[in-house]
């Protein structure tokens, strides 16, 4: 399920992934007909979707076109079922949200979009939602989401995925209709995954640099079994007066260090006054009074 489904995106990989584990022609029926269902406010976006989703083979695109917080829509997601099966039966598992980011008014805040997912989500679903990390490091909408819903996870992600924009953003995992609260001994596992191995270029935006398969499969592997190693992940307890970000609590191997990067870190300190020093010089250069110009001067 996609709330926010965009032109489909999520939906698309989601159908792709699903597919490629099924072992019969009704399987992949069950999926095409019954297993994706999203929302879409935006007209233009949602014709986008419907179109992606039927090129791509899907036979019947449950897509509802409208706002996530009108309630027809979510009561109809929550109703979906498959023909001779009772209703509810088919309540979405997983949820995959990229909500609309600094939307102004009151409750389109985008914490207020997982809260939305999540409650729609069967009981025991995850929902993974990319949000910008000023909602793992402010106060809004934590107490509400940890009252009904546990964090399992949070992952720090590339500084640059959304190039040119320049927000940073974390992948926030949730399991839905179990209520943080009630597991006060419970850790969740937080993830440093700056680097994924893409690099930005000119003319075609962020591209593989060959490492994106080893770097998956590593991630996917320490998530699923919440690995903790010094550096790239760990897990906390936190609650929502907390910070929701790997960099918080990972520890540092200093055993690792090396000669070189101490020199390394000095060598870009040094750079750094340097630029700056060079910058200030000029700009005092630029601010001598003038008044002592002659009359000509221009």
């Amino acid at each position: 399920m996609d709330i926010c489904a965009g032109t489909g995106g999520f939906l698309i990989a989601a159908m792709s992934r699903m597919l490629s584990q099924c072992t019969t022609e009704a399987e992949r029926a069950d999926v095409k007909r019954n297993r994706l269902v999203g929302v879409e406010h935006q007209p233009n976006m949602y014709t986008l979707a419907a179109s992606n989703m039927l090129l791509r083979g899907d036979g019947k695109a449950n897509l509802y076109q409208g706002s996530c917080f009108d309630e027809p829509n979510m009561a109809a997601i929550i109703e979906h079922h498959r023909k001779g099966e009772p209703k509810g039966s088919m309540r979405p598992t997983v949820g995959l949200l990229n909500p609309p980011y600094s939307q102004k008014g009151e409750g389109l805040h985008e914490l207020d979009f997982v809260m939305t997912m999540l409650d729609v989500l069967a009981p025991g679903g995850l929902g993974f939602a990319i949000v910008p990390v000023s909602c793992a490091t402010g106060t809004y909408g934590k107490r509400e989401l940890l009252k009904y819903h546990r964090l399992e996870a949070v992952m720090s992600m590339p500084p640059e995925l959304f190039s040119p924009v320049g927000v940073v953003t974390c992948l926030m995992v949730f399991r839905a209709h179990k209520p943080h609260k009630n597991t006060p001994d419970f850790k969740t596992w937080f993830g440093y995954w700056r680097d994924d191995g893409f690099i930005k270029t000119k003319h075609m935006g962020r591209i593989d640099a060959g490492r994106w398969e080893d770097i998956r499969a590593v991630w996917v592997d320490s998530f699923v079994n919440c690995t903790e190693k010094a550096g790239e992940s760990v897990l906390h307890r936190v609650d929502e007066g907390d910070e929701w970000t790997a960099e918080a609590y990972l520890r540092t191997d200093y055993s690792a260090l090396t000669q070189a990067d101490f020199e390394r870190v000095v060598m870009d300190y040094s750079l750094f006054m340097l630029k700056r020093d060079f910058g200030s010089a000029e700009l005092n250069d630029g601010d001598g009074d003038d008044s002592d110009m002659d009359e000509g001067d221009n």
